[in-house]
């Protein structure tokens, strides 16, 4: 009787102890599915890119990298912009969005000065690839708000890091006067350049440089520009602004007639640079062949790659330009209707900005004033 009794109760105990021990299995099961939805479900992503008069929303910003903004989707998909394209951005983490949504707010509403102090700020607690993109929208929004010495001071520590955003980033709006300022630049600059570490970024400070002192009509800018274009061509840091440096070394160039040294550069260019920037460099070489040429033949000759941008590139904005470069090509050769049909074309054409369109009005009017004989010459 006591065994069964005792038996009894351990069996009835068990049950007890089995029926408080279900809730709690539950309980832990019931947690690790919560668990695993909370890991399997993204968190609201609620960053947004504003890029060419669009938004992108409901996205993460992931990473910042050789000038591209890395950023993933609801869905999971990732994507990238360059920063060139970048209008604003919002983004959505408690840690670095106050300062730097105040800055890209003052961006959006047109004043990039004012968001100047805003970005300084919030690149005072940015970390990880936030400190770069922070910086990088520093320089864009102090070059646009013409604060050079900040837009070159931010943009050197960039070139030492980044060579291909270095290069996208290139301060343009450079000063057209001497300083105090820009003498502290060129100075920073001249220290950089004896302590940079490779020749990409040696190459950039080089490029930022020649730049600054030839918008102030220095004439250290002649001594530097043909270094300058062998040194762009050897470590192919070609981008917008990069070319834009290019060609204004190679015009430079052409004004000092050292037409030899920029037809070898613009020739090792055009094997290098992308197809987007090619036409850049196709310019250059009509501009350099056309100053060059002795004979109606050689002048003739310097329209080919004007029109290879016109045919080849019909929606680029540089046609219009290399229209006019085309029609003062036919017209040193004494063709002067051909020369005619391309100047009307560069005025009908609306990849042609106003200024180039008033050009080729007036060398319409020019050559309007020739004699009637050479108007009418055939080809």
């Amino acid at each position: 009787m006591v065994n069964s009794a005792l038996c009894l109760n351990m069996n009835w105990m068990a049950k007890v102890k089995l029926s408080q021990r279900i809730p709690c299995r539950i309980s832990i099961a019931t947690a690790f599915a919560l668990l695993w939805m909370l890991c399997a479900v993204p968190h609201a992503q609620a960053d947004t890119i504003y890029i060419r008069g669009k938004s992108v929303t409901d996205i993460q910003i992931v990473g910042y990298a050789e000038g591209m903004i890395e950023y993933s989707t609801l869905v999971g998909d990732y994507d990238q912009f360059s920063i060139l394209d970048i209008d604003a951005i919002e983004v959505d983490s408690v840690d670095r969005a106050a300062k730097f949504n105040d800055a890209e707010e003052h961006v959006k509403n047109g004043n990039p000065r004012k968001s100047v102090d805003a970005y300084e700020s919030a690149l005072l607690s940015a970390r990880g690839f936030w400190s770069d993109l922070v910086r990088a929208r520093l320089v864009q929004a102090a070059d646009e708000g013409l604060s050079f010495e900040t837009a070159v001071g931010n943009w050197m520590k960039i070139a030492h890091r980044d060579a291909v955003s270095a290069s996208l980033l290139l301060p343009r709006n450079l000063p057209a006067g001497p300083s105090h300022a820009t003498r502290r630049v060129l100075k920073k600059l001249e220290r950089a350049i004896e302590k940079s570490a490779t020749l990409s970024e040696r190459t950039l400070l080089e490029a930022l440089r020649f730049s600054t002192l030839r918008a102030m009509d220095d004439a250290a800018a002649r001594v530097l520009a043909a270094p300058v274009m062998g040194m762009i061509v050897k470590t192919d840091v070609f981008a917008p602004r990069t070319v834009d440096v290019f060609a204004a070394a190679g015009d430079v160039l052409i004004q000092n007639a050292d037409y030899a040294h920029v037809q070898q550069q613009v020739e090792k260019a055009i094997l290098e640079v992308p197809d987007s920037l090619l036409p850049d460099v196709l310019l250059i070489k009509a501009r350099v062949q056309l100053a060059s040429a002795v004979t109606p033949e050689e002048s003739l000759a310097a329209a080919l790659p004007a029109m290879r941008v016109v045919i080849h590139f019909p929606k680029h904005p540089l046609v219009g330009d290399a229209l006019v470069l085309a029609a003062k090509a036919h017209e040193a050769s004494g063709r002067l209707p051909q020369a005619r049909r391309l100047l009307e074309a560069c005025i009908a054409t609306d990849q042609a900005n106003n200024e180039t369109k008033s050009e080729a009005a007036n060398l319409l009017k020019r050559i309007a004033k020739a004699p009637k004989q050479a108007q009418h010459e055939s080809s």
